[in-house]
């Protein structure tokens, strides 16, 4: 008989951990197991690549300007997380009336984490991943009253999967979980689907190019990525930089570049998918982000052999081994302008970290990757 699996997420947008879910989803064994995916919101552009076999429920068909400004409303009279217990508890247990499962997985923190505690008793074994430092970026609060309801929360928990050690290390700071109750498995990355994705004749090239890949809100840190980018043209140097992804920041971004006059230099290409074909084009993989837990798109970066400069988070530095397979710089504007500037000098070091790119990316194997998914399922 197989195996009853539920996935849950807020919905499929463009992010890191929404890619490696459909990514585990694609290559997961439906002969032993049958795979339901539960959503907050059925939308996203990942929304279509949910495999066939994948059963789909969902709480609402997508998030309207009337749900946003319900939860803004509920959230300024600090009453969100009473009307999630009370009325979408209700919504979601109706929803999964007679509904059983051998594991369900609690994919992303927050809302997941938050579904996920209503439904304890449906299944026999409860697994919740981590994605990123919670201990840096708490964001996941906003769908609890305080850091004990959530610690509660992960407390049921029979398993809790971590996408890094410094993750996990993280967590660990935040809240006391028995170790033998947790686990790291690093995101599943499939080498040769990237490799293969990112041939094409589409893609035109200019000058010297920086590419950074991400959604566009306050966590990647693109302003940083402009400031640097003004300040390269202030000294001279001739570049385009490339930023792929969509999101709330869009328009405020697009004004700082504007002001800065780099509008002739830097290019907002959207959401593209995929986006290997313009990262395999790039001279430099640009990372800014402030906070991550495994970042998928370095990982990828690494896999088309790009030369690396990635600000030292958690995962950044476990991937890229203290600057070993691509250069680690601070948080830091300066540091970020140094370093961008060091690689865009130096083409012997820009080479060399292209081939130790390459060297470092036979690490990922789907198989074992899958394989330690199913031990924990």
């Amino acid at each position: 008989m197989k195996k009853k699996i539920m996935f849950m997420m807020p919905a499929l947008p463009g992010g890191g951990a929404e890619k490696v879910l459909i990514d585990i989803l694609k290559n997961f064994d439906y002969a032993s197991y049958e795979v339901t995916l539960f959503l907050e919101y059925k939308e996203g552009v990942y929304l279509n690549d949910v495999p066939e076999k994948v059963r789909i429920l969902a709480l609402h068909p997508q998030n309207t300007i009337w749900f946003e400004r319900l939860h803004r409303i509920l959230r300024f009279f600090h009453s969100y997380v009473l009307f999630h217990t009370l009325v979408y508890k209700y919504m979601f247990l109706k929803l999964l009336k007679g509904e059983r499962f051998d594991t369900i997985v609690s994919f992303m923190e927050g809302s997941a984490v938050k579904f996920h505690s209503y439904i304890i008793h449906k299944a026999d074994n409860n697994l919740s991943w981590v994605h990123i430092d919670l201990k840096k970026k708490h964001w996941s609060l906003d769908f609890f009253r305080n850091e004990k309801d959530e610690f509660e929360a992960y407390k049921k928990m029979d398993e809790i999967v971590f996408v890094s050690e410094y993750v996990k290390r993280r967590f660990f700071e935040l809240y006391t979980i028995e170790d033998d109750k947790c686990t790291v498995i690093y995101n599943l990355i499939d080498k040769n689907v990237i490799q293969r994705l990112a041939v094409s004749d589409n893609v035109v090239k200019r000058n010297f190019t920086i590419c950074a890949v991400g959604r566009l809100n306050r966590q990647k840190r693109y302003d940083k990525a402009l400031k640097v980018a003004k300040r390269l043209k202030n000294d001279g140097y001739d570049f385009d930089l490339w930023i792929i992804g969509e999101g709330s920041l869009e328009k405020p971004l697009k004004a700082i570049r504007n002001e800065y006059g780099i509008d002739d230099c830097v290019r907002f290409l959207g959401f593209r998918k995929p986006p290997y074909p313009y990262m395999k084009e790039a001279d430099i993989y640009l990372n800014t982000s402030e906070a991550e837990g495994y970042p998928l798109v370095i990982c990828e970066a690494l896999c088309l052999g790009l030369a690396i400069v990635a600000t030292d988070i958690s995962g950044a530095s476990e991937i890229l081994a203290h600057s070993e397979y691509g250069l680690l710089v601070s948080e830091k504007e300066e540091d970020i302008y140094n370093g961008v500037k060091r690689l865009m000098d130096n083409t012997a070091l820009r080479d060399e970290y292209r081939a130790k790119a390459l060297q470092r990316a036979k690490m990922f194997d789907v198989p074992a990757t899958m394989a330690q998914i199913y031990e924990i399922l």
